[in-house]
């Protein structure tokens, strides 16, 4: 097994940097708040979704409009949902995703995967951030699931690895208060 998360570790190392740029570059006028890394309950695909500020507000209008957004909760979902986040539709680590693919089951070493990708997340540099006007510090670091009830614990399990502390704390208070 090690050979497959020192392999998931170097293509992972390689994809995020140049995918996190790339988008990085899109919003560059915008505020980043959220950076999430998706994959499904089988763990065999991977991506990388952004939100900002500026993304959200103009969702949760238009939503509005259409009659699909009436309660603090669907605000919640919008902000926090990665199936609705706006930029990162370039950000599909095809590569990555063949190799989780072809490992049987891959889910089981899910741990191990958030570890590795926190562990990607906490060494990238803050300039990297800075050269596009972001802080990373500013940004809520997880991994979700897209298609699982156990989203919510994954996420939180994974936002406490790579998210400051303050964040990480806001975050895992998302739905407190909801009935």
């Amino acid at each position: 097994m090690d050979r497959f998360f020192n392999k998931f570790e170097d293509q992972f190392r390689a994809g995020f940097l140049p995918d996190l740029e790339q988008t990085l570059a899109k919003v560059e006028q915008e505020k980043v708040y959220a950076c999430v890394f998706g994959t499904d309950s089988d763990w065999v695909t991977l991506f990388m979704a952004v939100n900002t500020e500026e993304s959200l507000t103009r969702h949760i209008t238009n939503m509005k409009e259409q009659g699909l957004c009436d309660s603090e909760q669907d605000e919640i979902y919008y902000r926090w949902g990665c199936s609705e986040y706006q930029y990162g539709e370039d950000t599909h680590f095809n590569h990555i995703s063949r190799l989780l693919y072809a490992t049987e089951e891959v889910q089981e070493y899910k741990d191990e995967i958030i570890r590795i990708i926190a562990k990607v997340v906490n060494e990238t540099a803050d300039d990297v951030f800075a050269r596009y006007g972001q802080t990373k510090a500013d940004i809520t670091f997880f991994v979700s699931l897209t298609d699982d009830d156990l989203a919510e614990e994954i996420e939180n399990q994974s936002v406490h690895q790579m998210t400051v502390p303050s964040l990480a704390s806001k975050f895992l208070k998302r739905y407190d208060g909801i009935n």
